[in-house]
Order: structure tokens, then sequence, then C-alpha cells
């Protein structure tokens, strides 16, 4: 029988892997931020998956309802659309889009992205508290 440890290894990475399989067409992975995402590859012992985003097309709603249905079978895990373009963390807070299975949170602040990102919505999704 398996541990709950490697329950949870089999699970991270299974989910890892149908992560980078679902975004290859949608854009360029790189790690140091020379294309358009990078799927963290580190595993910190939560129930979360990490994408580094460095273009904003990466938030296309498309993409997002593409990757709540990996979750549909993964109750309590979640998938994190980081906003890492130059600046945040600096003159931009951080921010991004929360993905879990039974909701969409929405934590972009459109004032510092650029006009056309501005007015962008996110189907079913509600604002971030600060708490998510």
């Amino acid at each position: 029988m398996a541990t709950d440890e490697e329950i949870h290894d089999q699970t991270w990475n299974a989910l890892y892997r149908a992560i980078v399989d679902f975004l290859k067409p949608y854009g360029k992975e790189d790690a140091c931020g020379n294309g358009d995402y990078w799927v963290v590859e580190d595993d910190y012992g939560g129930r979360r998956q990490t994408i580094d985003v460095f273009n904003l097309k990466m938030f296309d709603v498309e993409i997002i309802k593409g990757l709540r249905r990996l979750l549909q079978n993964l109750p309590g895990w979640d998938i994190a659309l980081v906003l890492d373009t130059p600046g945040v963390g600096e003159t931009i807070p951080f921010m991004g889009v929360t993905i879990r299975r039974h909701e969409i949170i929405d934590g972009l602040q459109r004032q510092y992205l650029p006009v056309r990102f501005q007015h962008f919505k996110i189907p079913g999704s509600r604002p971030g508290t600060g708490y998510d």
C-alpha cells in the first residue's frame, strides 16, 4: 500500500506532466524567462502547481479552462498562474490567477497591466481576497 507521501509524489508528477503537455501548443516554455511561461519543476510539498507567466497571452480564457479540467479529479489541488514580468514585486505587486476544480480566483490587478489587458474578464471567476 502506498504511503501518503508516495501518493502525493505520484499525483504531483502526473499533474505536472499533464500541465506541460497541455501548454505546449500555447507557447514556449523557458525557465529563464525567454519564453511565454515556465511550469515550475520543484515540488514544495503542497498541493499546488505553479506556472510562471512571462507573456500575458497565457492568461487566455481557453488556457485557464483547460487547466481547470486537469483538476477535475483532484480535490484540494490548485494551479497558480503567477505573473513574472519585469517590475513584479518592485513597482508592480505580485499577482496571478489561482485555478481550483471548483473555482477560479482572479487576482490580476488590471491597473498595472497594459491597456489591452485591463478589461480582460475570466468568466466564472471571483476576485481574490488577499487570503487566497
